[in-house]
């Protein structure tokens, strides 16, 4: 059974669920929508409300003390470990599903000819149909994730 925690990140959030869903984490992002509608809909999902809101109380809820990425991916390491347990890049960035593996002969002609070149590893969103593959920025974005590990 899996007893990873599921992610609801109120307006303010964005970037943080983004990071999330870089992280492998399932982060729904909504904006527009009062604390009590967030509040309901993450009791019925089953997930945990990220918010900066102040004066919220909830057992589902966990307020966000800093406005800076770093420092707020520090505190949901601190209490769900969700950096020493991510699996990064296993979750569409945009559509918050999980990515599926794809042969490299279903890209040809869908991703820039370089790319189809030299990678070998590519990934589909079952919702979006957005094509994933490790480019050079997978390899910055694991670097900042192991530091945020180490620091």
């Amino acid at each position: 059974m899996d007893t990873k925690p599921r992610f609801l990140a109120d307006a303010m959030l964005g970037k943080l669920a983004r990071w999330l869903r870089v992280l492998g984490w399932d982060a729904e992002y909504v904006k527009g929508r009062k604390s009590e509608e967030l509040l309901e809909q993450a009791r019925s999902e089953g997930r945990i409300l990220l918010t900066r809101r102040q004066g919220l109380e909830d057992e589902r809820l966990i307020f966000i003390e800093s406005e800076i990425l770093a420092e707020q991916l520090r505190q949901l390491e601190a209490s769900h470990q969700i950096l020493t347990r991510s699996e990064p890049f296993s979750r569409c960035i945009a559509c918050n599903v999980e990515l599926q593996v794809i042969d490299k002969t279903e890209v040809k002609g869908k991703v820039p000819f370089y790319t189809f070149q030299t990678q070998q590893e590519f990934y589909r969103c079952p919702r979006c149909n957005k094509i994933f593959w490790p480019g050079s920025h997978h390899a910055a974005m694991l670097r900042k994730i192991k530091g945020l590990k180490e620091s």
